[in-house]
This record gives structure tokens, sequence and C-alpha cells, in this order.
């Protein structure tokens, strides 16, 4: 069995809204049945607590593969969630498995290939399970940042895992909005603070402060060891001086030979530097206070049983620890209690073995420390606290300078004065776990009063976001929207397909239409509003990452990925545009003029819409209009304006030639773009006046345009660097050709190339929307190896040339490099020209080095090969 396949899709795609990965196996024996009992061999081996029935383990591998799956990533996920069956054949199954993490899938997936094929012959667990393990256990949720991201999912507020290696670090809000947090270690607490997390150096700063601490000493030697317990006085308790989570914390030592022994353990796993500590009388109890404030008391109880007189202690434990609330290491709630050889000596103590039955009704004490990773429980004790001890717990706080400190006293009664004897500080603990306060109380609103006290003034930690996707157009609205942002003082983060940037200034290049650069710019403390074009390729291979958005918009649906990774229609490719709409949250912006956008509205608040349309007789956009909704028309023409109704009247209305972008109204794409804009603009909450001034302001310039009609020389010749990808967006350049040589007749030329993954009738259509030019010269955007490097540039030219007689002359080039070269020994001064290029950043350089100023360009009709 072999993995043939693995995707991992972020929260919003195809396949759920949730986070998930495709699993494909191959060489699958569907029927085989594993010995179930060989099964529970190995998965006795792994340190968890798997959910899995016996019924489950007698499944055949067809049903058995989805369930270990599942149950492996049970702590890989917030969630519970079931796994889904996509595709089976005889030998091969592909399978949906919801989970947060890709590197816990991958592992998962390996794991469980791994385990089948040592099944099959007879092999015994070995290293390389053990590297397995290892690898998905790492990729776990941490209990603490588990429990925070289920308040932040249940207020609204969004949250991100920030891969840290074997630290990773909670992201509550966005952009400039986000907190960072390593469980309860915040990114506001003083280093001076974190200097105390050592008990020892705890403990001298707070001395001779009137805080009531018990007595103690460092030692370094069994004998400094027996030396200090002889002056404290027995028992004593013997701890490291740094470390938590009650690891090597013997308690009640009563004698030198109990001493010996415990020191004698910590020899392998614990700091030279140990503190032997006066035993104090009392619970534990365990304060979280949370910058200034008290706001959760826990007294934790060491774990214990009340004998059934039945069974053997064994027995007892075992069925205390199968309790579901009840995981090894950290992976739940509440720890199994350990069964080493601390249970045998308190168990000795007790006059008991773990072979022993007592007596129905008999306690029996399973554990000194009440630490809850050693098995403990708790009880909720918030109401009992006596003011004084509140008040002892804010000046501990305010003594350390922690911004969140769980401080563990020992009281004989919480609700007692510590004025009055009675109270210890052991420890002050700078990063608390959660789990004393939430086992004490599971329907606590403990952390979501974390998590908005946290977040402050900002509750939904959230900035302006929106996303644009369609088949064209997406990248100059998304643009352009970002640039209306911008100019009422907004620091804005764009990624789209021209490249990555903040207050428009590059930071990085490429094609980044997709989720993953948006989520990248939601981490960056800079960012107060995000504009993220949505391309479907991100869709399909990673899904969005978003689970939602403030706006969203979807332009159209056309044809131009419509034969590609199994998209067999344009309704193929609007399920997939809708997965941006799905995530719109306050404000969807549709083409009313597109009927597959349109019934995106379908189950959705009308007053959340808003249609956008070049028709306003269109009848779903004047319903839409007369009901007092968001509606936007556009005409495309030079003298066509930009008109926004909403409330039955119109608040905003703009002429296509005042908007720059738009060369005095020659470039019509400006106008469904600008329409976009304006809904997508009041969606976030901006005035009219200011979306207007935006529009105003958004001109030809590289820095708004970015290969957009981007226009690149006025003289000797006149060019302009764009896209074109589609017959639609050709048709558009060709009317833009026409318009700009109106009233001065030109030489036309275009340079127009295709990628090579376009079916070749589309490659053809584009080719036959070329008419309004002189000269086209038909480029590849690069070669690939499904199709030879003149393929592409041959079928734009039988596309040319299907145009009636009279039509443009046609030269066929190489890649867009190499057609650059024909173009500069053809361009004559006077010239007006488009280059339409799938890689702007590029062309911009070689058409500017070959072109530009002083480049020394060969005259027209020169053999470029010569």
């Amino acid at each position: 069995m072999q993995i043939s396949e693995f995707r991992f899709l972020r929260c919003g795609n195809l396949c759920a809204p949730v986070s998930g990965a495709v699993i494909s196996f191959a060489n699958v024996r569907m029927s085989e049945r594993l010995n179930d009992v060989q099964l529970n061999a190995w998965l006795r081996c792994f340190p968890t607590s798997l959910r899995l029935s016996q019924a489950d383990l007698q499944q055949p591998l067809a049903l058995l593969i989805p369930r270990l799956l599942l149950a492996f990533t049970d702590q890989a996920r917030l969630q519970p969630a079931s796994a889904r069956l996509l595709h089976q054949s005889d030998t091969s199954l592909q399978i949906w498995l919801p989970v947060d993490d890709h590197l816990a899938a991958q592992a998962a997936a390996g794991l469980i290939t791994h385990m089948v094929e040592a099944w099959q012959v007879g092999k015994p667990p070995d290293a390389t399970t053990a590297r397995l393990w290892a690898s998905l256990s790492s990729r776990f949720w941490n209990q603490t940042h588990a429990h925070l991201a289920r308040a932040a999912q249940q207020l609204g507020i969004p949250f991100h895992l920030v891969d840290q290696g074997q630290q990773p670090l909670l992201q509550l809000g966005q952009g400039c909005q986000l907190r960072l947090f390593r469980e309860t270690l915040t990114d506001r607490t003083p280093l001076f603070a974190q200097a105390t997390a050592n008990k020892e150096a705890l403990h001298r700063l707070l001395l001779h402060r009137g805080v009531p601490l018990p007595a103690q000493e460092v030692v370094t030697s069994l004998e400094q060891a027996l030396a200090a317990a002889e002056r404290i006085g027995w028992p004593v308790v013997l701890k490291p001086a740094a470390g938590g989570k009650g690891r090597g914390v013997w308690v009640g030592l009563s004698s030198p030979e109990a001493l010996q022994q415990a020191w004698q353990s910590q020899d392998q796993d614990s700091s030279p530097r140990q503190l032997v500590q006066q035993t104090l009388p009392g619970a534990d109890h365990r304060l979280l206070v949370m910058e200034g404030q008290l706001l959760a008391t826990a007294q934790r109880q060491p774990a214990s049983l009340c004998s059934d007189g039945l069974r053997p202690l064994r027995q007892q434990i075992a069925a205390l620890n199968a309790d579901p609330q009840r995981g090894v290491a950290y992976e739940r709630l509440m720890n199994q209690v350990p069964v080493d050889g601390r249970l045998n000596l308190l168990l000795a103590e007790q006059g008991l073995s773990l072979d022993a039955t007592p007596t129905a009704g008999t306690p029996v004490q399973l554990s000194r420390t009440a630490n809850i990773s050693q098995g403990g429980t708790a009880i909720d004790c918030s109401d009992q606290v006596h003011p004084d001890n509140h008040r002892l717990a804010l000046d501990i706080a305010r003594l350390i300078g922690s911004d969140v400190l769980g401080l563990d006293l020992i009281s004989q009664d919480i609700g007692v004065s510590w004025r009055q004897g009675g109270t210890w500080l052991l420890e002050a603990n700078l990063c608390p776990g959660l789990r004393p306060h939430l086992v004490a109380n599971p329907q606590s609103d403990l952390c979501q009063r974390i998590v908005r006290r946290w977040l402050g003034a900002s509750p939904q930690g959230r900035i302006p976001t929106a996303l644009i996707t369609g088949s064209v157009g997406k990248t100059t609205a998304s643009r352009m929207l970002a640039h209306v942002l911008g100019s009422t003082g907004l620091r804005v983060g764009l990624s789209s397909s021209t490249g990555m940037e903040l207050d428009g200034e590059e930071i990085a290049s490429g094609d980044v239409a997709g989720g993953g650069a948006a989520l990248h710019l939601l981490m960056d403390r800079r960012v107060e509003a995000l504009v993220a074009e949505i391309a479907r390729g991100g869709l399909l291979k990673s899904g969005l990452g978003l689970e939602r958005a403030d706006v969203g918009a979807v332009l159209n649906v056309l044809d131009n990925h419509v034969g590609m990774e199994g998209i067999r229609s344009r309704e193929d490719l609007a399920r997939i545009k809708a997965v941006v709409a799905q995530a719109a949250d306050r404000l969807l912006v549709l083409n009313a003029d597109d009927p597959l956008v349109l019934a995106m509205a379908q189950n959705r608040d009308r007053a959340s819409i808003a249609l956008v349309s070049q028709a306003p007789g269109n009848a779903a956009w004047q319903a839409h209009r007369r009901a007092g909704h968001l509606a936007v028309s556009y005409g495309s023409d030079p003298d066509g304006t930009i008109s926004l109704h909403r409330q039955n009247r119109e608040q905003l209305q703009i002429r296509l030639r005042d908007i720059p972008a738009s060369d005095h109204g020659a470039i019509d794409t400006i106008a469904p773009a600008a329409a976009f804009t304006a809904a997508l603009a009041v969606g976030l909450n901006l005035q009219p006046s200011q979306i207007l001034d935006g529009l105003r302001g958004f001109g030809l310039q590289a820095s708004h345009s970015r290969g957009r009609f981007e226009t690149l020389f006025k003289t000797p010749w006149e060019l302009t660097l764009c896209s074109a990808d589609g017959p639609e967006a050709m048709a558009s350049v060709s009317r833009y050709a026409l318009t700009k040589t109106a009233a001065q007749p030109r030489r036309r030329l275009l340079l127009v190339s295709s990628p090579d993954s376009r079916p070749d009738d589309f490659v053809r259509q584009v080719g036959q929307e070329t008419g309004a030019f002189d000269l086209v010269i038909c480029a590849a955007w690069y070669k690939r190896g499904n199709r030879t490097e003149q393929e592409v540039p041959s079928l734009l030219a039988e596309g040319v040339r299907r145009l009636a007689p009279g039509g443009p002359e046609v030269l066929i080039a190489g890649v867009e490099a190499e057609a650059v070269n024909v173009l500069a020994h053809q361009i004559q001064p006077g010239d007006f020209c488009v280059v339409c290029s799938f890689d702007s950043d590029t062309m911009r350089e070689r058409l500017l080095r070959l072109l530009g100023p002083g480049q020394g360009v060969s005259p027209a009709g020169t053999d470029p090969t010569a």
C-alpha cells in the first residue's frame, strides 16, 4: 500500500468549510481484515488514548483505514468531525480527512501505510514506527491553545496557529489587531517577569516582601539535602529548582531513607539544583491572575479512588484511566494516573499493592501531588477566596511584574485571611496551564473571558478584509480597492497575481493570488486592511484559509480554465468561485449579468448582497434596487457613468473618463472594476466622498496598474502593457486600441501570448478578437513540456487568420522573450502598440531594456535573427 496523492486544503474549500487533507492510497487490499489481536498490540505501543472500538478494528481495510486516520489525528482537530470516502476502486482509496495541520495529516497517512505494510509481513513496531509517531504527536494541539482557540471561535474572533517548530504560537486577531501567545505566556510579558520563572529566583525576589513563604533551601548534593531537611524539619518536599507540571516533585518525605530514595530517582532527569522545602498543611490552590484581576481559583486534589471491594487496585486504576476525559501526556483535560514506582511506594505506605483489593468504601490515595498532569482533579472555589487572599494574589503579580500569573497557594482554608496563618505561596507560574480551572468548572466561560481581556479595545480582533474572485478583471478590481482603502489613510496589504504589497510597496513578487498570501499578510502587525485576489488554482490546490471576510466579490465566470484540472464546464468553475462567496460575511457583491454568479445569491439575506450590472434594465438588478438594497450600474463607453444606489436613492456617481486609469474612458474594463470597488468599499463602511476621492486618484502608473493597461512609453511610440486572458479580455484590448487611435489614425501593433494549458479552441478564439490591429505578433507565455514552442503561437495565428480578408498581418514568434525581440524590430515611431503578457514584471523589464530611450533599436524591417 502506498500514498499516491496528498493535498492539504485550508478551511474554505470544495470538500468542506474546515481544513483537511485529500489522501489517496494505491495498492490497497480492500477486503483484507487484519488480525485484531495483532492490531491491538500495535496500537498499545503508541502513548495515546485512541477512540477506536473493537468493532472498528475488525473492519476490512477499506473501512479500517479511514477510522484509523480519524483516530490518529483526533488531537490535531479542534472540532469533532468525520472522515469521508471520496473515491474507491478495486485497489485504491481517496479519503477526505478533516484535520487542522497538514504535517499531522501527512504523518498519520505515513504511519498507517507503514503499519499496514508491517502487519501484512508480520513485522513488529520498530524505530521507523517510533519516528512516525513522534512526527505525528508533535503536531497535536496544545491543550491551552486548543481551549483558547475554541473560545475565540465561539466569539467570532479569527485565530491562527503560527508554526514555530516545537513551540508553536497562537495568534488571536488579524494584522494590527493581532496578539501572540505561547500557551498563556503573552507578547506583553516583561522580560524581568520571565526571569523569575525559576523557583529559586522567585523565592529570592519575594523574600522579605511580606509574602508568606515556606522555609526552603537550595541544595546540589544528597548530603546538603539531608542537612537542610534536618534544619527545616521532617517531613520535607524535594523538587527541582526549575521546572513545572509536578515533574520531579516528591512530597511528604519523612525520613533520611525516603529523601535518599527520592534524590536518587532525580539523577536521571532533573536539574542538579534542587529545593528542599517545608511540608505545609492544607490544600493546594491555583489562583489565575491576569492584568490585575483574579479570574479563577481552583483547589487541586491528588488522584484517589474509593475502592469497590470487588477488583484488584490494578483493575480499578485501569477503569479510572479509561475515563474519556483522561489521556496520556496533555491530550485531554485530565491525565491518566501514572502506574509507576512512585505509586507502588505510596500504596505500600498505605499497606496496599496493585494486586490488593481493599474493602469496599476504602479511600486510596494514588498521588502525593495535586497536579492535574499527575492524574489529579480539581474543584472550583473562586467564590470562596477571602479578600485578603485576593489582594495578596494581586500584590504578588505586581511584585513580579507579570501580566498573567498562576499562583500556587497551600491553604488550610482559602476563605480565611492569610494574615491569620495557614496560607503560603509555593510557586508562581508565568505560563500557567488552564486545566485546573477547566477541570474544576467545565462549563466556565473562563477562556472566553481571557480572550476578550487579551484583545481589549478590539473585541473582535479583526481588520477590514475583502476577497475578490472571477475569471477576468479581478486583479484590476483588487488593486483599485486597495488604492481606495489606502487613500483613506489605512495601511493596506494586497495579495494578487501581481505580487504582495504593503502601502503600495512590493514585498513579494510573483503570482500570489490565493489564501496563503492573504494569511501571511494577516500575520503582519503593520497591516490595517486586507485586499486579496483569489484565483481558481489556489482554491483547488490549497483552499481559502479564511473562515470569513468582511466583504467578497465574484466578478464573472468565463471559459478561461474550462478543460483544466478536471473543470469540465462553467458550472464547475462557478462551484469553485462560490467558496469566496460563502466566506463573505457582511456583504457579497455579485455580477447580476452573469446567471452563474447571480445564482450565488440563493439562500442568503438580500440585505447582505450588492448587485452590479452593465444593463440597468436587468430584472434582478432592478428588483434589488427597488427593495432598497445596494445596487451599482456602469456604462463602458467613454461617456459612461458608474452609479451606486441604496435605500432607493443614488448615493454615488462618477464618469468613467474621470477615473485616470480609464485613460479618458478608453479602457472600458475600468468601469466594472470601479463598480465592484464602489460596492465593496461601501461594505467596508467607506463614505461616498472617500470612494470618489480614491477612484479619482487611481491612474495608469505602474504603482497602480502593474501591467493592467500600464502606459510604458508615450514617445517615440505609444506602448501599453496589459494582460488579456481569454477572448472577452482580448475584445476589450481591441476596443481600447480603436478608441485610442480614432482621433489620430496610426499603425496598431499587438504582441499577444497565451499559456499552453488552455484548450485549442480557446486559444483560437483569443486570436479571433484581435481584428483592431494591423500587426499581431503571436507568442507562448513560456514553453512547457506538453506543447512545442510554436504550437500555441500557431493556434493564436490561426484565430487571427479566420478574420475577414484585410485583417491583421501575423508574425509567429516563440515564447514571450523571443517575441519581444521581434516587436523591437517591427515597431516604428508613431506606432500604437499593446503588449499582452502573463508576466508583467519580466515583460516590463524586457520592454524597457529594448525599447527605452537610447537603447539603439534596429530599424524596422531588419532581420532580428541576423
